[in-house]
């Protein structure tokens, strides 16, 4: 039998046990419970992390293209704009409604932006992308709004639109620039190209185009810039190197005609210089060139002559002597051309001009250069030929010249020409100092009687300039009142002084005492002459007004004037101004001229003398007898003194021709009633002579030397007569 107390037992037991087994699997089901939730979480807790990062990630990716994001809702009408930074807490927000932001909007892009949001809205778009110009701040910022409708309602109608927004400003300008650059770049009337690295023709304007002479740009693009090209081409090597390179070329265009073009050619690399290309401007400049060309045939040539001017002739002569090639200089000076443009007329002195530089063309042309050195200059440069040759050249040039006669109111004048040869290198390798060899040459052959030709001795250069170390000494004399007059006296049969002569005298600092016979040509050559008489007739006036203040009277003092003076318009006013500045009557001036006067002009030769007449002044021709044609000019003017050249004088006392001849000449002056002065009477057996002529004044050695006035006065005293 079993007992009732163990049953019972055994039923705790059994109930103990189940609640054990229970407990267990509650507590194995909370531990796994907590186990899986734990994993849950886990998890959960990565996907949030994930789901941060992957926010933040997309924030960075707008901060980094500078986009920001905007979201709208119906339900509100509020529109929500975020802007993100580097940093998650640096997030910027702008918050309002639709009208709010349209009152910021430029009213030129409002009507185009609520247009594109109407059609979001209602017309079944989903996209939305419009750039407009909105208010920030002060300024209008170009914005680039894009979005897309994430709900619409049960009529079509968008509830949210999302997207992202972007300032487009610098965009947007640097879209402006290169619009404008692209409007310059085809309205440039500049020929402008878009290159390749491989100088390949990708873009050309209009001017390009015309330039060109095509009708399309498609004929143009795809050719190789190069090879448009007839002359200089484009370096690539350089251009690499300079980044830019600029030349000048020629390009034949469609029609064949060859323009001269400007060409400049810059690189440019793109960001990050991933690749490159080349602009070429091009500029035609053929219109310059040809002026260019005319401008150096003007600063080369003679415009008169079309001879080579002196800068050519340089250039051509240095050319020579660079390459050590033996040459000779041919240095031309015509004679008698400053007659012909006097008495003729500059345009026919013109005309001659020119035919002289037809002779010398033909003469020395085929070979040399030929060229106006200046006024009636010219050199020839003749290369390659002995100086036999060019001497005779030279010879037969000077026949040519002299061939042709010009007849001026009954007066026939001649070209001639004085020439002076140089050679290369033997007279000097030395351009400037080869040219002065050739021109002293040329002065030497002028000095032996002009229409010659001298070739250039060693030593002659060094005479000439001592020629024009006298020249600049007698100007520097002149200019500074530094020449002396001396006296010599005019006498009577009896010795007694009647008149005096006033003579230049130059002592020089540099030169010592120079003979008037070689400095009067030379002041007559370079026209001090005139200055030389004024002086000498101041002189006179002066010395008559010392004779009246110390002796009580005064002698009559001749001057003598140059053919030069004589012929100028003023002279007449001068002399009479000199006079009148010195209270000193004409008539006690005499002034001697030589039969060259005539020579030079005759008719206005004659009306100055009548001038002179006219206003008291007593009237000589001087070294009558040197010359031809004495007779016939005492025939036209009435003179009141002529003085008898010294040698018609000497030999009188020897020989019975000479005597005979001296004679006649007195009786005829005479015979013409004008009185005569006899000069060169230096020895006392002349006397007779002259008593026998009836000679009244005579001038000589044997009477007096010219001596400075205050020595000339000194021996006349007092008791002298006048």
């Amino acid at each position: 039998m079993v007992d009732d107390s163990s049953i019972a037992e055994s039923s705790d037991s059994n109930r103990i046990q189940l609640l054990e087994r229970r407990l267990k699997r509650e507590r194995v089901a909370r531990e796994q419970a907590e186990v899986l939730l734990r994993e849950k979480t886990q998890n959960l807790y990565v996907t949030l992390q994930k789901s941060q990062s992957a926010q933040k990630d997309l924030e960075l990716a707008l901060w980094a293209s500078q986009e920001s994001f905007w979201n709208w809702e119906a339900q509100s009408d509020i529109m929500e704009i975020r802007s993100f930074s580097l940093h998650s807490e640096s997030v910027s927000t702008w918050s309002g409604t639709l009208i709010q932001l349209l009152e910021r909007v430029h009213e030129d892009d409002l009507e185009g932006l609520q247009f594109h949001w109407a059609m979001a809205l209602h017309g079944n778009r989903d996209r939305v992308e419009f750039s407009f110009r909105l208010m920030l701040e002060k300024n209008y910022q170009w914005i680039r709004l894009r979005g897309r409708v994430l709900k619409r309602g049960s009529a079509g109608e968008a509830l949210q639109i999302v997207g992202t927004t972007k300032d487009i400003t610098q965009q947007r300008k640097a879209e402006q620039s290169f619009h404008l650059m692209a409007s310059a770049f085809a309205s440039s009337r500049e020929p402008m190209l878009v290159l390749s690295p491989d100088l390949i023709i990708t873009e050309c304007n209009d001017a390009f185009i015309q330039l060109i002479g095509v009708s399309v740009k498609e004929q143009c693009v795809g050719l190789n810039f190069n090879q448009i090209f007839i002359a200089e081409k484009v370096d690539k090597a350089q251009l690499v190197l300079d980044k830019q390179v600029r030349f000048e070329s020629k390009i034949k265009n469609q029609s064949g005609e060859i323009k001269v073009v400007d060409i400049s050619v810059a690189l440019f690399e793109t960001y990050q210089q991933t690749s490159s290309y080349l602009i070429a401007t091009m500029r035609d400049i053929s219109d310059r060139k040809r002026n260019e060309d005319k401008l150096r045939q003007l600063a080369l040539h003679d415009e008169l002559t079309g001879l080579s001017n002196r800068n050519s002739l340089r250039e051509s002569i240095s050319e020579l002597a660079g390459s050590k090639q033996p040459f000779c200089l041919v240095f031309i000076d015509l004679d008698g051309f400053k007659a012909i443009n006097d008495n003729a007329g500059h345009e026919r002195g013109d005309v001659e001009l020119q035919r002289i530089g037809a002779l010398l063309t033909a003469m020395f042309g085929a070979t040399g250069k030929v060229g106006r050195w200046g006024g009636d200059e010219f050199i020839a440069v003749a290369p390659n030929q002995n100086i036999e040759e060019v001497t005779e050249r030279s010879q037969e040039l000077i026949s040519h010249i002299e061939e042709d006669a010009i007849v001026v109111k009954g007066t026939e004048l001649r070209l001639s020409a004085s020439i002076g040869i140089a050679e290369f290198p033997e007279h000097s390798d030395n351009i400037e100092s080869l040219v002065q060899c050739a021109d002293a040459a040329m002065y030497r052959a002028k000095e032996l009687g002009k229409g010659q030709t001298f070739v250039y001795q060693p030593g002659l250069y060094e005479s000439m300039t001592q020629q024009v170390s006298m020249l600049n000494d007698l100007r520097k004399a002149v200019e500074n009142h530094l020449l002396d007059f001396y006296i010599q006296g005019k006498y009577d049969l009896n010795g007694e002084l009647k008149g005096g002569e006033v003579l230049c005298r130059w002592i020089s600092g540099l030169h010592g005492v120079v003979s008037p016979a070689v400095f009067i040509p030379i002041a007559e050559e370079q026209n001090l002459d005139s200055a030389i008489g004024l002086q000498a007739l101041e002189a006179a006036c002066d010395y008559i007004s010392i004779m009246e203040s110390q002796q009580g009277d005064a002698i009559p003092l001749s001057v003598n004037i140059s053919a030069n003076q004589m012929l100028d318009p003023q002279f007449p006013d001068q002399a009479v101004s000199v006079c009148m500045d010195n209270n000193v009557s004409p008539e006690f001036i005499e002034l001697e001229l030589t039969e060259s006067v005539f020579i030079r002009d005759e008719k206005s030769a004659l009306r100055a003398l009548n001038t002179l007449r006219e206003l008291g002044f007593k009237l000589s021709l001087d070294d009558f007898g040197s010359g031809f044609s004495s007779l016939s000019y005492l025939r036209s003017f009435q003179f009141e003194v002529v003085k008898v050249d010294k040698s018609l004088i000497q030999g009188i006392h020897q020989d019975s021709k000479a005597n005979a001849l001296f004679n006649g000449l007195i009786t005829m002056l005479k015979s013409l009633q004008i009185d005569v002065v006899a000069e060169g009477v230096e020895l006392e057996s002349y006397l007779p002579f002259m008593e026998q002529a009836d000679i009244k004044l005579m001038q000589g050695f044997y009477f007096d030397k010219p001596m400075p006035y205050d020595q000339f006065l000194a021996r006349h005293t007092t008791e002298s007569k006048w």
